[in-house]
């Protein structure tokens, strides 16, 4: 899987935690919920009033019945109110709909000992296997993964709390309280008002930049921005510090190798609030081209990839060579000529130099709109990211030359641009 990300650092995705085996267990199914269960009687009864429960609340989202869905969850805990409150909330606001779960048992009495006085029953936790999308942007469903708290009473079980499992990625509507805004072809799920408004302007106007290019693009854009980086972290399940100046992420929602899985762009707003607005526009419609030319999950060389998406962006906005390329000129500069267009592992190991790997691999991009032409561009590029092991083939069968012949044009670009500046 490649996650592409944009300004200062390329994203490797981290998948979801696995599910315990399925030969480890022998699902029942009932209605539209799994659930697994065992011999034992305790904890049969468990996975009963789970099941119950949790086809309870898929009942009540998909009827918009907020009073019902707030009944599944306990009523002891004002906290456990309150996320019941948000959780709602933030589905029905995003449009989400909720398919199926699968429940696995995990352990007994998964609450603190101070929690299971306050509840005054017996209580678990449990693995949940969730599948959602957004219908007007998604032709298929995201899988996470959940650890559900359950509360028994007589013979209900309630929901307490839910998290991610270990190693899951949180989605987006476990963040917390979300504004959303959304038109025909963009959705922003944001955690305050002002932040919903800036990049409901941003992806329009991405849209419109990309459609400029790929003229055959029809798709929508969905964002992310966090309040925090924790939460940046959190919807990526990476370890803290991990994309520390990584601006935004183009991303699969669920870490799913899948080319067809659902796609949104996760924003860091500890990096991207430094950006001033032409840097914002610029990276906003850089992700937003991985996104409407299904790079995502394909392995296309980060050459290509990066380089296509920065000349969409960068193409966008209105700014002279010598700062759109200031990095490249730089480093060129106290370092001489590149002497190859940058690897996938230079994008992955940057050591400071990605924004001149960045730079490098636009170049290339726009080198070849300039002497070629744009429609040979596209049609390179589409032929790249069909076959992406075969990039080779199609700087040969769509422009008619060769790699070594196009880096040595590459370099000799450089160098007119260094010297001009």
């Amino acid at each position: 899987m490649t996650l592409i990300a944009l300004v200062v650092g390329a994203l490797i995705g981290s998948l979801l935690g696995e599910t315990p085996a399925a030969e480890q267990h022998e699902p029942v199914a009932s209605g539209r919920t799994d659930v697994v269960v065992d011999t034992d009687r305790a904890s049969a009864a468990r996975h009963a009033l789970a099941r119950a429960v949790l086809r309870q609340q898929e009942q009540a989202l998909r009827a918009g019945r907020q009073r019902a869905y707030l009944r599944t969850w306990d009523s002891t805990l004002t906290a456990s109110q309150r996320r019941a409150a948000t959780v709602y909330a933030n589905l029905q606001a995003l449009g989400a709909a909720v398919h199926s779960t699968r429940y696995y048992e995990a352990e007994i009495g998964g609450l603190p000992r101070q929690q299971q006085r306050l509840l005054g029953g017996a209580s678990w936790t449990a693995d949940v296997e969730l599948f959602w999308r957004l219908p007007d942007f998604d032709e298929h469903d995201a899988l996470t993964t959940l650890t559900y708290t359950f509360v028994r009473r007589g013979e209900t079980a309630y929901v307490v709390d839910i998290e991610p499992a270990t190693g899951a990625r949180r989605p987006v509507w476990l963040l917390g309280p979300l504004v959303v805004r959304r038109s025909e072809r963009t959705l922003v799920a944001a955690t305050t008002l002002a932040q919903a408004v800036r990049f409901d302007r941003l992806l329009r106007e991405a849209t419109d930049d990309v459609a400029s290019v790929v003229s055959d693009w029809r798709g929508g854009l969905v964002a992310y921005v966090p309040a925090s980086v924790e939460q940046f972290e959190s919807v990526l399940a990476v370890t803290p510090g991990a994309y520390d100046g990584i601006a935004a992420v183009t991303t699969t929602v669920d870490g799913s190798p899948r080319v067809d899985a659902p796609e949104a762009i996760a924003v860091n707003p500890a990096v991207f609030g430094k950006l001033r607005p032409v840097g914002a526009q610029v990276v906003i419609t850089h992700e937003s081209t991985h996104v409407a030319t299904d790079v995502v999950a394909r392995h296309v060389p980060l050459w290509v990839a990066e380089g296509f998406a920065d000349y969409v962006g960068v193409g966008s906005v209105d700014v002279p060579r010598s700062v759109s390329a200031w990095a490249v000129i730089r480093d060129i500069r106290r370092n001489g000529l590149p002497r190859g267009l940058p690897s996938d592992a230079a994008f992955m190991s940057a050591h400071g130099k990605l924004e001149v790997y960045y730079e490098q691999a636009w170049l290339a991009v726009d080198l070849i709109a300039k002497r070629y032409g744009e429609a040979r561009l596209l049609a390179f590029y589409e032929r790249a990211v069909a076959a992406p092991d075969q990039v080779g083939t199609a700087l040969r069968a769509e422009l008619g030359t060769t790699r070594a012949e196009l880096t040595g044009q590459w370099r000799r670009y450089l160098k007119a641009i260094a010297s001009a500046a």
